[in-house]
């Protein structure tokens, strides 16, 4: 039976200059002097037919020339390329629906070295996928114009040993003047990545912020069953549930039709999570159906004993163990004849 499975996260949040920085669309904000320079960011990770579609977008405030972002993967993406025109937009709507008007679409190993496994441009975007430990993917970013926060080698490390790469994106906002992008419009990303399973990075959001401060995310959940999530609800502090339902035919044909989301089924299950918690309580990750990053997968199964291995075992124990009845069980006695 073919399985099909598509998880939607959904990270929406509001910074404003002055206020303390928000988490942002499943990656850690850097810039110079960590100054808040993102307006808007959202995040989409889906999962299909052995794949994850994993789709960011942003809009960008302030004053800060350049600044980037960087996001735990679980897999070295098999494509990187410019994000649809209203995904993001209308799966926002089908949870948080406007004042009623007329609703129109838009158109259209720890210190092993860092290996550069891809570069790709998109618009005003450099993205540089990276993998290492998680000390030596924080110094190769500083030595790459990223300006990290203190806590970033740690929470990096604690993905690298998980198994999860890292993409890097960085955005000039003098490239984006020169393309006719203007401050508020958002640059949509879509990373196709080979999974097992679709695996959303929550503990990144806490990247840079102390522990008393507030972490807001939407996460959207697709699936062709009711989802089985780890951590479980009650062990996620701060999650709630706004929907849960099938969703409509309206909403799934307004996907399909947008760039690059030919993959969504036709009958899949909606789950809405709503996370409102303090930094110090996201110490995990979310993950459905078991799925991890990739790399971490391959080596518990590289380490697991093999099923050829047991099987040889029990016939040398039960071949010993039929020789040394053989070498001492005891000997009857002979018949005697008179």
């Amino acid at each position: 039976m073919t399985r099909r499975l598509a998880v939607i996260g959904t990270v929406g949040v509001a910074l404003a200059v002055g206020a303390p920085a928000a988490a942002f669309a499943c990656g850690g904000l850097v810039a110079p002097g960590h100054a808040e320079v993102l307006g808007k960011a959202t995040t989409l990770a889906a999962w299909h037919a052995g794949l994850e579609h994993y789709v960011t977008a942003f809009q960008f405030a302030g004053t800060a020339a350049k600044f980037g972002y960087i996001i735990p993967l679980p897999g070295n993406p098999s494509k990187i390329e410019k994000g649809g025109d209203w995904t993001l937009e209308r799966l926002e709507r089908e949870v948080n629906p406007p004042v009623p008007q007329r609703l129109a679409l838009a158109a259209g190993a720890a210190f092993a070295p860092v290996q550069v496994l891809q570069k790709v441009q998109i618009e005003a975007l450099d993205i540089t996928v990276v993998k290492g430990g998680g000390r030596d993917v924080a110094a190769w970013a500083s030595r790459n114009g990223f300006d990290l926060t203190p806590d970033a080698p740690r929470v990096l490390g604690a993905y690298s040993s998980s198994g999860a790469i890292f993409a890097l994106a960085k955005f000039d906002r003098a490239a984006a003047a020169r393309r006719g992008l203007i401050e508020g419009q958002g640059s949509t990303i879509h990373f196709t990545i080979p999974t097992t399973g679709p695996w959303i990075p929550l503990r990144i959001l806490a990247l840079g912020k102390v522990s008393v401060e507030l972490v807001d995310a939407d996460l959207f959940v697709l699936t062709d069953r009711p989802p089985v999530l780890a951590p479980s609800l009650d062990r996620m502090p701060g999650m709630t549930v706004r929907a849960s339902r099938w969703a409509g035919p309206s909403l799934l044909h307004d996907l399909r039709s947008d760039r690059g989301m030919g993959w969504v089924p036709r009958n899949l299950w909606l789950t809405s999570l709503q996370l409102h918690a303090h930094a110090h309580q996201i110490g995990y990750d979310l993950s459905i159906d078991g799925a991890a990053p990739r790399t971490a997968l391959s080596v518990a199964a590289q380490t697991a004993t093999p099923v050829w291995v047991w099987a040889l075992t029990a016939v040398v124990i039960l071949s010993t163990l039929s020789l040394t009845w053989v070498l001492w069980r005891p000997r009857r006695a002979g018949l005697q004849v008179a």
